[in-house]
């Protein structure tokens, strides 16, 4: 065979690979009998995707009653190495992990370490010579910092930038420590007035998650650890995979100017100092799903009904605190191309994990399709079932 006709073999196998991998999903859930919803057009769009090419894989998740009513992985985690999505691959889940920084803070006011509408000055006094760009100090609080009303800077002055997400896993960035991080965001001006608009800040969360350690004692990601991940279970979920894990994580994809890119491909031997409290969090959905469910059951365990009250409230920039909540959800998404959702009417879970971004937001479109699609599976119970007020 000649060198053309044997690296044309090559890659018609490994397309061939990619459809068959699409075609028939790792670790497909069957929907409980009693279940009447089709959630076939929402998996459909997913699988037809990674069929046509257009990601190279996903897993998708729906739950209801803290129950995975179905879920499905598709495609290549891994391209170069043909491994396969499964359902506990490792994803890094970036943005989502803000709600859960919250969360993380939301314990220490459950407890009355801090309050909600103290100045963030109070806990760290590197914050008190800070200034606007005209050079005026203004104080802003712990709630502002949540709900983006804060006025910080949107990232880290150190944090390098690279198209799509922002550069967060360069080994530079893994390794810088959270103090020094927080260090450079205070000797950088505010854009605004504290709340008087609403501007998406990573930095936001840089910062509640220092005051955490501050009023913890402990560092972020073990007060994270102790508070939300071990109550609920979610002991696969963490901010620095181990090394024998390294082939259950992911690598990240991009499309740009027609061409992939190799975002991120996790290396075990650089050490992880940076827990990067605004998204560094790695996991997949079946470990989402008791995290999303304890603002579903409203109930008092892990974090106090006012906490979640306030959490799933809108503030007075339209935000939730940590969460986003469009449409009678609370929803977050992660620049890694992920999201996660629920849906208090109904009760519904939806999650989807792509490890993939295009230049030409074709994933940001998937993601939108896949939960309209979800929806719409829930649509009549949506229309008459009041929402929980417990």
């Amino acid at each position: 065979m000649s060198p053309v006709n044997a690296s044309a073999s090559a890659m018609t196998l490994l397309v061939t690979l990619w459809s068959l991998l699409a075609a028939f999903p790792v670790g497909a859930a069957v929907p409980p009998a009693q279940e009447s919803h089709s959630l076939d057009p929402a998996f459909h769009l997913v699988r037809d995707a990674v069929k046509k090419h257009e990601i190279p894989g996903a897993i998708a998740l729906v739950a209801r009653g803290g129950k995975i009513v179905r879920q499905e992985a598709y495609g290549l985690r891994d391209i170069e190495n043909r491994l396969p999505f499964t359902t506990n691959t490792l994803c890094w889940i970036a943005s989502i992990t803000k709600p859960v920084t919250v969360a993380a803070a939301m314990t220490l006011v459950d407890s009355g370490k801090i309050a909600l509408d103290d100045p963030v000055e109070k806990h760290l006094p590197e914050f008190h010579e800070q200034k606007d760009t005209n050079g005026l100090h203004h104080v802003f609080t712990i709630r502002q910092v949540m709900s983006h009303a804060s006025g910080l800077v949107p990232n880290p002055p150190t944090r390098r930038s690279a198209w799509p997400i922002g550069g967060p896993l360069d080994e530079f960035w893994l390794q810088q420590e959270l103090s020094d991080i927080v260090q450079t965001i205070a000797r950088s001006p505010l854009r605004f007035k504290p709340g008087s608009k609403f501007e998406y800040s990573n930095s936001a969360l840089f910062v509640l998650g220092r005051v955490i350690e501050v009023v913890s004692g402990k560092p972020y990601e073990v007060c994270v650890r102790e508070k939300i991940l071990k109550p609920l279970g979610m002991s696969d979920t963490r901010y620095a995979p181990p090394g024998t894990e390294a082939k259950r994580v992911a690598v990240i994809y991009a499309q740009r100017d027609g061409k992939r890119e190799t975002i991120f491909r996790f290396n075990p031997a650089v050490k992880i100092s940076n827990a990067a409290p605004d998204g560094g969090l790695f996991s997949y959905p079946a470990q989402l799903v008791p995290f999303l469910q304890l603002f579903l059951d409203h109930d008092g365990r892990v974090l106090s009904r006012s906490a979640v009250t306030e959490m799933l409230k809108k503030q007075p920039q339209g935000w939730g605190l940590g969460w986003s909540l469009p449409d009678g959800l609370f929803l977050h998404e992660g620049s890694s191309g992920t999201v996660a959702w629920a849906e208090p009417r109904t009760g519904v879970i939806g999650i989807l994990f792509l490890q993939y971004r295009d230049q030409k937001d074709s994933d940001a479109r998937l993601r939108k399709q896949f939960r309209e699609a979800i929806q719409n599976a829930f649509a009549d119970e949506a229309s008459v079932k009041p929402a929980d007020n417990k």
